[in-house]
């Protein structure tokens, strides 16, 4: 009986190991997996940020930017707002100035069928 007993637990020891080789590959195989998974990340992040950077500004000249604004907006701001009716009125009325006399082109000058 002592006999029986002893291959019995043999048996269960080896089972156990059996068990544990399969787990700790199992785990293998999610380590790999996962190094995998964290690399393609690592790039997709990268990639990302590389993106993202077109849309960053320096933080110091944008806060000059917004405390003294360039000379063609203040002079905008300076300008009293003009309806658009009124500014199609004034344009009408405005004289034109005169045309630029024409020169003639060299002769051969319209001749487009070379380039």
């Amino acid at each position: 009986t002592a006999t029986v007993e002893q291959s019995s637990g043999i048996s269960q020891v080896g089972d156990a190991v059996g068990q544990l080789d399969q787990v700790t590959q199992q785990n293998a195989a999610l380590v790999e997996e996962s190094a995998a998974a964290a690399e393609s990340l690592r790039i997709q992040a990268a990639r990302l940020t590389e993106l993202v950077g077109v849309f960053k500004n320096d933080a110091s000249a944008a806060a000059q930017t917004l405390a003294k604004p360039s000379a063609p907006v203040a002079a905008a701001r300076a300008q009293p707002a003009v309806p658009p009716a009124s500014r199609r009125k004034a344009a009408a009325s405005a004289p034109s100035a005169p045309a630029a006399p024409r020169v003639a082109a060299p002769a051969g000058a319209d001749d487009w069928t070379s380039f």
